[in-house]
C-alpha cells in the first residue's frame, strides 16, 4: 500500500530525504511543513517484512534521532474518543489495526462481533513503538464484563501483550486496552491488533539451518497447536522470525526464529537425568521444552581433550518464558561451570574439555517452572576469535550521528571487543 504520515519535531524546516534501514519502504513524497511538521507519503513493498523499521531524517544541516515506523498486515483505523465507557465503545471490524492513545487514567473500549467457536485474538504495540516508556495491558471480555482472557506483559511481545480465546457464543465482545497502572499521556501511542488471526505464543523448535525444509510447531494458540513444514532464508541470521497464518488470517507480528549454520538436535524424553541424556555432536543446536514444572532436561556429546566450546542458551532471547539454569558436568557426574544469567537473562559458559569424554548439558528455569510454551535452543559450538565494534546510539542523552560532509572526514568513538569467545578484552 502506500501511506501518508507526518514527522514532528524540530529543526525539520530544510528535510531533504527519508532514510531507511532495509528494503521495501520508499519514499514518493517529502514535504516539509511551516510549522515543523514534514509531510511523507510512503510506499510498501508487497514484500516488506512485517514489524518495526528504523528511520533517519536528513536535513541540509543534519541528520535527526532514529525513529521506528511500523509496518503491519491488516487495514488502519484510528480511535474515535470517547471510547472510555464500557456500555459504549467503538464499534470496528474485525482483523484490523486501530492507532490510539491512551491519556491519563484512560481505558479505551472496541467491540466487536464473532462467532461461536471462533478464534479472537488481541495483540498491542505500545512500547515496541519506542515513543516512550508506556507499558500496555488489554483484555477480552463479554458484555457481562466476563475475561475471557487478558494480559499485562507477554513474554512474545515483552512489555507488550497478546492473547487470544475462542469465543463461547455468538455475540458482541469487547476489547480492552489502558497502561497497566492507569497513568498514560499523549505520548502513549499505540497500534492495537484486532481479529481471527493466528497467535501462537512460540515455535519449536527455534532455529533452523539456512534454506532447510524444516517442520515447526506453533505453540499456545487458544485454537490450539498446530505443525507447518517451512523453507527458512537462505542467508544466516540470528534474529529472523516465522510469521504464523491460517485460513482465516495472518498475524500482525513476527515470532522470533533464528536461522544459523548449526544442526539442530531435537531432545528425546524421557531427558531426566544425566544418563539418559539426548546424544549429539557438538557443534550443534540442543533443542528443547520444559514441559512442566521441575524438569530438567539433559544433552550429552563427546569432546576431545583441550577443545574449547561456547554454549549458549536461547529462550528468552525468542521470546520463552524460561529464565535459564545452564551446568555442564562430565560423565562422572564431575563439574565443569554452571552459569544462570550472562549479559542477558539467557546463560553462557565456556570451557576447555580437561579430558577425553562425554560432556553433559543440563537446562531448567531458574524458578523450577515449565509448560508447553516453554522452549529453549542450546547452541554448543567452538570457540572462534571475534571482533566485536558498536557505535553507542545516545551519549549523555545525546544522539550520535555521523554526518561527513562530501569529500570531508568525521572522528567517532568506538566500543571494540576482540579475542577468542567473549569478553576477554576491555573495551577502549
Amino acid at each position: 500500500t502506500e501511506v501518508d504520515f507526518a514527522l514532528s519535531g524540530a529543526r525539520l524546516g530544510d528535510s531533504q530525504e527519508l532514510i531507511f534501514y532495509e528494503p521495501g519502504i520508499r519514499t514518493v513524497a517529502l514535504e516539509p511543513q511551516k510549522d515543523g511538521t514534514v509531510k511523507a507519503r510512503l510506499a510498501l513493498a508487497a514484500d516488506c517484512r512485517v514489524g518495526q523499521h528504523g528511520l533517519r531524517v536528513r536535513t541540509a544541516s543534519g541528520i535527526s534521532n532514529l525513529r521506528l515506523v511500523s509496518v503491519g498486515v491488516f487495514p488502519e483505523t484510528v480511535e474515535a474518543e470517547p471510547n472510555n465507557d464500557f456500555a459504549k465503545p467503538q464499534k470496528i471490524p474485525l482483523n484490523v489495526t486501530v492507532n490510539g492513545v491512551v491519556e491519563n487514567e484512560d481505558v479505551d473500549y472496541f467491540a466487536v462481533e464473532a462467532k461461536k467457536g471462533q478464534r479472537l485474538a488481541v495483540e498491542v504495540e505500545g512500547v515496541r513503538l519506542g515513543e516512550t516508556f508506556f507499558d500496555p495491558a488489554v483484555a477480552i471480555m463479554n458484555l457481562e464484563r466476563f475475561v475471557l482472557a487478558g494480559a499485562d506483559d507477554t513474554p512474545l511481545v515483552r512489555q507488550d501483550a497478546a492473547i487470544s480465546a475462542v469465543v463461547p457464543a455468538d455475540g458482541t465482545y469487547v476489547v480492552q486496552v489502558r497502561e497497566t497502572s492507569y497513568r498514560g499521556s499523549s505520548a502513549c501511542r499505540y497500534r492495537l491488533h484486532v481479529g481471527t488471526f493466528p497467535r501462537p505464543q512460540a515455535i519449536y523448535p527455534p532455529g533452523g539451518e539456512p534454506g532447510q525444509a524444516l517442520e515447526v510447531r506453533w505453540i499456545g494458540d487458544a485454537a490450539g497447536e498446530w505443525t507447518e513444514r517451512v523453507t527458512l532464508p537462505p542467508q544466516p541470521d540470528p534474529n529472523a522470525g516465522l510469521l504464523a497464518h491460517d485460513a482465516q488470517a495472518t498475524a500482525p507480528s513476527l515470532n522470533p526464529f533464528r536461522v544459523v549454520a548449526i544442526k539442530n538436535v531435537m531432545e528425546a524424553e524421557p531427558n531426566d537425568a544425566p544418563a539418559q541424556g539426548t546424544a549429539g555432536e557438538a557443534p550443534a543446536a540442543f533443542n528443547g521444552i520444559l514441559q512442566k514444572p521441575d524438569d530438567v532436561d539433559h544433552f550429552k556429546f563427546p569432546a576431545k581433550k583441550g577443545q574449547a566450546f561456547e554454549v549458549r542458551v536461547h529462550a528468552r532471547s525468542v521470546r520463552s518464558p524460561v529464565d535459564s539454569v545452564l551446568s555442564v558436568t562430565r560423565s562422572s557426574g564431575a563439574g565443569v561451570g554452571s552459569n544462570d544469567d550472562a549479559d542477558t537473562p539467557d546463560s553462557y559458559l565456556r570451557f576447555t574439555a580437561s579430558e577425553d569424554d562425554q560432556y553433559i548439558v543440563a537446562v531448567r528455569d531458574q524458578l523450577n517452572q515449565g509448560g508447553p510454551e516453554y522452549v529453549y535452543r542450546v547452541e554448543v559450538t567452538p570457540v572462534q576469535p571475534r571482533l566485536t565494534v558498536s557505535l553507542p546510539e545516545r551519549n549523555q542523552y545525546e544522539d550520535v550521528t555521523a554526518p561527513v560532509p562530501a569529500g570531508n572526514r568525521l572522528a567517532v568513538m568506538a566500543a571494540v571487543q576482540a579475542g577468542l569467545g567473549v569478553g576477554l578484552m576491555p573495551r577502549f
